[in-house]
């Protein structure tokens, strides 16, 4: 009986402590099951996902840590992520809308996105490391200071619509890796206090464009823990996003009034001499339409999936985020005063 109260006090801790992460996504009008952080490491085989592994729905809080990459996720001693099995097929100038577990309302803050091109033979055996890669493609912040509404206030209700970010039209076609998070600075006003909860997906991108940004930073790197943004008071009126401004088609960048570092470094030339595979790639998506999704591995030939379960949010994954909406706003509030 001790033991069993135990657990469920221990239970009751990890439910006040969880915050959230990317569920699913959907892509070129086909819903993916993004990486499970309570499943997918317990289950055999684990499912091959286009979402890179992360630690769980906590945050990352020291902004020069690997761990500031793709959340956190070490494998076989690499440090920042872990190169995901498969790619979703995307068109430049498409809009990608990602699923967060709901998010506590207390942990006001921004959503970003950057993307990094990877080697021509695809992102399932790339590794930015501490290569200057990234361009900002999307950001969003504080929206009205009156009402305390953020970026991220959309995703606070359920079966909210999600976040979106539009994928450049000027791209040049090839394999991309995304990198989307969440800047939560209720707890900011001094550092280490922001919190951060990047993801990592993985995307084959086609269209007619030739850019390839050149206006590059690198994750750790593009935030400082004293740029303005990392470091904020929640009485100041405005919210300076931090990292580089925009990347824009037209040539012109769109400042966010922050101080991040940017550098212009040509992406660093990953000679993978991956063999190709003769084994079909395996989906672990699911469509929302009766056409079966097409999800590719660079080299392996592609093949669809006949049919696939509807695959819902875990259990875990909704009480975790439901417990934490409730039980951490008071006390938060009164830590962000």
């Amino acid at each position: 009986m001790k033991f069993v109260t135990t657990l469920s006090a221990l239970s009751s801790v990890a439910l006040v402590a969880a915050h959230g992460y990317i569920q699913n996504g959907t892509i070129g009008g086909v819903d993916y099951v993004f990486y499970k952080p309570y499943e997918d490491p317990y289950t055999s085989p684990t499912p091959e996902r286009i979402a890179r592994a992360i630690q769980g729905n906590g945050p990352v809080q020291d902004v020069l840590s690997q761990d500031m990459q793709c959340g956190g996720y070490s494998a076989g001693g690499i440090n920042g992520s872990s190169p995901a099995a498969l790619h979703a097929d995307a068109v430049a100038g498409s809009e990608v809308t990602l699923h967060w577990t709901l998010w506590p309302e207390s942990h006001f803050g921004a959503l970003v996105t950057y993307m990094a091109k990877c080697p021509d033979t695809g992102c399932q055996d790339y590794m930015p490391e501490s290569d200057a890669v990234w361009f900002k493609v999307a950001e969003s912040g504080l929206i009205d200071k009156a009402t305390n509404e953020w970026a991220v206030t959309a995703l606070e209700t359920a079966g909210n619509s999600g976040a979106t970010y539009t994928i450049p039209e000027c791209l040049a076609s090839g394999y991309y890796l995304v990198r989307h998070e969440i800047i939560a600075v209720f707890l900011a006003n001094e550092y280490p206090g922001v919190q951060l909860y990047p993801g990592c997906h993985q995307l084959k991108v086609t269209g007619t464009g030739s850019t390839v940004p050149s206006d590059l930073v690198s994750f750790p790197g593009a935030y400082q823990p004293t740029d303005a943004g990392i470091t904020w008071d929640s009485s100041e009126e405005t919210y300076p996003i931090p990292g580089p401004a925009l990347f824009s088609c037209s040539g012109s960048s769109s400042s966010s009034g922050s101080t991040g570092a940017s550098s212009a470094v040509a992406n660093k030339a990953a000679a993978s001499s991956a063999a190709a595979s003769s084994v079909p790639a395996i989906q672990s998506s699911v469509a929302t339409s009766s056409a079966a999704p097409v999800m590719t591995s660079s080299a392996a030939p592609v093949v669809a999936s006949t049919s696939v379960a509807a695959d819902t949010p875990t259990t875990l994954s909704t009480a975790i985020a439901t417990a934490s909406s409730t039980a951490s706003s008071c006390k938060e509030r009164r830590m962000a005063n």
